[in-house]
């Protein structure tokens, strides 16, 4: 197939590089302008919870560890532990990022800064006018609410052979800590919440020395970052619609947004190759109605008392919170899964 006239994505996260890896499949020339010099330089856990219904290929020797399912708890008690539709992975993020849009064919440009006032993109002493493509330009483009997260790459023997990812609910933050492993014997521990970043290394800290996975760590490097959870946030900036986490495709009850972001930046990129409006496609999708009824629950949760959020976590199925955190909600399936639990479902469902 011939090429088309260029397309431009502002970001080279992981819905721009989904975006970039599907219109160059579709034929277009894409041009991706990342500001830094690598790629996925926010801190994150790296990890794809689930990958069947990722829309590019992860590359294989990006990956770092396989995960098979996850373990959560709720102010330091375990609730269960979750198998059934946790099949996932660990990525190394930049080399995953950049293997996707160069596997493409697309052209990534570096040091490339968007400066929306001016529909430019200035590389060095150079600017480049965009007129036509996608904004992925992650939680700085965001107009919503963001939370702050903190994150310490520990090195311990007790992370060697963790397959699962760990979770601790804190009610009290209105967040959580994780232990997402990592490469051999590293693994990826942070805490995000509604919080100061001060506060959270406070809880960061105490956390590591009380844990039996980390108590005996050695912190390699600390590092934080704004996540987007104030739901979908539809628009353009500079003209060009935002995908990705610039317009919040993250999970707000998880801070999940490789995949999400992913997802959003597929579905506006199959709707700008064929004509249609990449927000109303994005609009109309599955990833953005599971991150929605996520903020419905976000925002239900926030108005109660610490000891009813631990309640309702505590009682909703494994089964349930596996498809709750992965934003594969439907009616249909949460009454077959939550038959047993008729007023847990009501509860739910008015969530929708």
């Amino acid at each position: 197939m011939a090429r088309e006239k260029s397309i431009s994505i502002i970001g080279a996260g992981p819905a721009g590089a989904a975006a970039a890896s599907v219109l160059a499949r579709k034929g277009f020339r894409v041009l991706v302008y990342e500001a830094n010099k690598r790629l996925g330089v926010k801190p994150c856990g790296k990890g794809i919870p689930s990958i069947d219904d990722l829309p590019v290929r992860i590359p294989p020797d990006s990956i770092v560890r396989r995960i098979r399912g996850a373990v959560l708890y709720v102010n330091g008690s375990l609730a269960f532990d979750v198998e059934e539709g946790l099949e996932g992975v660990i990525v190394d993020k930049e080399k995953m990022l950049e293997a996707i849009i160069v596997e493409s064919g697309a052209d990534l440009v570096r040091g490339a800064v968007f400066k929306p006032s001016k529909g430019t993109v200035r590389i060095g002493a150079k600017y480049v006018e965009v007129s036509r493509g996608l904004l992925a330009g992650g939680h700085a483009f965001y107009p919503g609410e963001t939370i702050n997260a903190l994150q310490y790459r520990l090195k311990s023997p007790e992370f060697e052979n963790l397959d699962k990812l760990l979770i601790y609910f804190d009610t009290w933050l209105i967040g959580y800590y994780y232990i997402f492993p990592g490469p051999s014997n590293e693994a990826d521990v942070g805490v995000g919440g509604f919080a100061g970043f001060d506060h959270l290394q406070v809880l960061l800290d105490k956390f590591i020395k009380t844990s039996e996975y980390t108590r005996s760590a050695v912190i390699l490097r600390r590092e934080g970052a704004r996540i987007a959870v104030g739901g979908v946030k539809l628009g353009a900036t500079g003209g060009l619609p935002r995908i990705g986490e610039a317009a919040g495709f993250v999970l707000p009850l998880t801070g999940e947004g490789i995949r999400p972001g992913m997802i959003s930046g597929a579905v506006a990129a199959e709707a700008l190759a064929s004509g249609r409006d990449p927000l109303k496609s994005m609009d109309k999708s599955s990833i953005a109605r599971g991150v929605r009824v996520q903020r419905r629950i976000l925002e239900r949760v926030k108005a109660m008392a610490p000891e009813r959020r631990a309640e309702l976590l505590k009682s909703i199925p494994a089964e349930a919170h596996a498809m709750i955190a992965l934003g594969r909600i439907d009616r249909r399936s949460l009454a077959r899964v939550l038959a047993r639990h008729p007023r847990l479902l009501a509860r739910i469902i008015s969530f929708f």
